[in-house]
């Protein structure tokens, strides 16, 4: 993981930031490999784990009592993920895979314990919990004020940045595993406007997604849709479909 990839990080901790990084990758166990659906942490329960992912989709999912399903957050590799969980007698939400992978965990006492007395392990984990934050509140807006067009336009860009430091992007486009009930589930819309919106952005050029394929025919036009819900960063980061100089493409 490099520096660009800390999203508004003060440049004087980056060098910590990058040590506390590679000493927790040290600690960690070794890779474990879960199938599709697998539930790693469970809502009401207690949590052992904290986890880095390292290949494969996963999210943090919470079902209501009528059997209406948000996924709160979409995990990809070189993510942590279930940080807050050391901290919670019980979890809120569950973690699942939405897609095989394969995890690496840390129990929560031995990441206690490093934390602790690394203050570069303690700077990772507080700038886990404050990415995490960041990328919430920008969904918070997205669900709040973004129409559908604004709200699916964002959810590529964000994929698609994260997937570029991932190393999983093509000039091309990248993959996306999700269904389309998925996408409703993560955006708040039903399937079938989630389906009428990427029909009228691959109609019109925009964007196309085919068989778990994402193409991007005019990154200036969805880059322009997503702006409004986008932060400070993703509006100035290329692979976020920004200009570097501080304005949407």
């Amino acid at each position: 993981m490099s520096n660009t990839e800390y999203p508004l990080l003060r440049p004087e901790l980056g060098t910590l930031l990058l040590q506390g990084d590679a000493e927790l990758a040290r600690a960690m166990s070794s890779p474990r490999s879960h199938p599709e659906g697998h539930v790693l942490v469970r809502t009401g329960e207690e949590s052992g784990n904290v986890y880095r992912l390292e290949a494969g989709w996963a999210a943090r999912t919470r079902v209501l009592q009528d059997g209406r399903r948000q996924i709160i957050a979409v995990f990809l590799p070189g993510d942590l993920m279930g940080v807050k969980s050391m901290l919670l007698a019980q979890q809120p939400d569950t973690l699942e895979a939405l897609t095989a992978i394969t995890a690496r965990p840390i129990e929560h006492h031995k990441l206690r314990e490093l934390v602790g007395r690394s203050q570069a392990v303690n700077l990772r984990v507080m700038f886990q919990l404050a990415e995490d934050e960041r990328r919430l509140h920008n969904w918070m807006a997205a669900l709040g004020r973004g129409n559908a067009e604004e709200r699916i336009a964002t959810l590529l860009l964000d994929l698609r940045g994260r997937l570029h430091w991932a190393g999983l992007t093509t000039d091309a486009g990248f993959n996306l595993p999700m269904t389309q009930q998925e996408i409703a589930d993560h955006l708040g819309l039903t399937v079938v406007h989630v389906n009428r919106v990427l029909k009228r952005l691959r109609d019109s050029g925009v964007v196309s997604v085919r068989n778990g394929a994402v193409s991007v025919g005019a990154m200036s036009r969805l880059s322009e849709l997503a702006a409004p819900l986008q932060d400070v960063f993703e509006r100035s980061a290329p692979e976020f479909g920004g200009d570097p100089r501080g304005a949407a493409a």
